[in-house]
């Protein structure tokens, strides 16, 4: 009798363990399959925050040009060396940069978190560039430091040449699936989840010039607390290029889209369909 209670103890200890694992490895969990969806983008993904599951890919393994995006790396890049209330002068070097701006000035006297949030919600390539220039006077040593980070990160296919990604004289090629991860790395770091769901800021300039922030991500802007960052970017070379992230009943999705003419649509549909899959998955 004693052997047969054990015994059932024991089923019903194993009937728990695997109703348990299957609940728990459910949570946030979409669908096997990928979403089927026609977007306009040359190539998309759609991938969890946390784990790096996939939900949707169209082409996300092709090399593609990634222009003003490539600032989430130089952002991550620069936090995780910097010393964030270091200051940078500007030099006459800033009459060259080419681009978006936050129009700094030469003789500005201006603190690293300021460049970054002047990078990632300005999209300044004037920020981005000083901020490499910070590192060793050298933007060499910088992107160095950029292409490190990939690496650590695992990306498979990206290989950056400059820290904002311009593409006129030297050319960035990422992927969708890269630049996902990227952003999933960042995000683990809460200063830059702190910059990168910004709507407006107001930096300090020490040489009494007035600048004033606003981020460029209208989805940022129109859905705070859905969509909890991102980054735009645009060159003709490379078209619209977006990544944003929504979160939703704890399931936290980012999207990256590459050369799509229509990518705020898209971000929001394939957000909308990732959680109504995920409820009726879940529920």
């Amino acid at each position: 009798m004693k052997k047969i209670n054990i015994l059932i103890i024991t089923i019903i200890s194993i009937i728990f363990v695997i109703t348990f694992h299957y609940k728990t490895s459910d949570i946030n969990s979409v669908t096997k399959k990928y979403l089927t969806m026609n977007i306009s983008a040359k190539s998309a993904i759609v991938m969890n925050c946390k784990t790096n599951e996939i939900y949707f890919e169209k082409n996300a393994y092709t090399k593609m040009l990634p222009a003003s995006i490539t600032k989430i790396l130089t952002c991550i890049t620069a936090i995780e060396n910097y010393d964030l209330e270091d200051y940078v002068i500007i030099n006459d070097l800033v009459n060259t940069i080419e681009g978006s701006s936050i129009y700094l000035k030469k003789n500005d006297i201006i603190s690293i978190k300021d460049l970054l949030y002047g990078s990632m919600l300005c999209s300044g390539n004037d920020a981005s560039t000083f901020l490499s220039l910070k590192y060793s006077g050298k933007e060499e040593d910088f992107i160095y430091l950029m292409n490190k980070l990939c690496k650590k990160i695992g990306t498979k296919s990206s290989i950056f040449n400059n820290p904002t990604g311009l593409d006129s004289k030297t050319h960035n090629y990422t992927t969708a699936y890269d630049m996902a991860l990227i952003m999933n790395y960042a995000l683990k770091n809460n200063e830059f989840r702190k910059i990168n769901q910004t709507i407006s800021y107001s930096p300090t300039i020490y040489s009494n010039s007035k600048l004033y922030f606003f981020n460029k991500h209208k989805l940022i802007r129109n859905y705070p607390g859905y969509v909890t960052g991102g980054k735009t970017g645009y060159t003709k070379k490379a078209g619209r290029t977006l990544v944003t992230t929504f979160l939703k009943n704890d399931l936290e999705i980012v999207i990256v889209t590459l050369d799509d003419p229509n990518d705020w649509n898209n971000h929001l549909r394939l957000a909308e369909a990732v959680f109504k899959e995920s409820e009726l998955n879940n529920y």
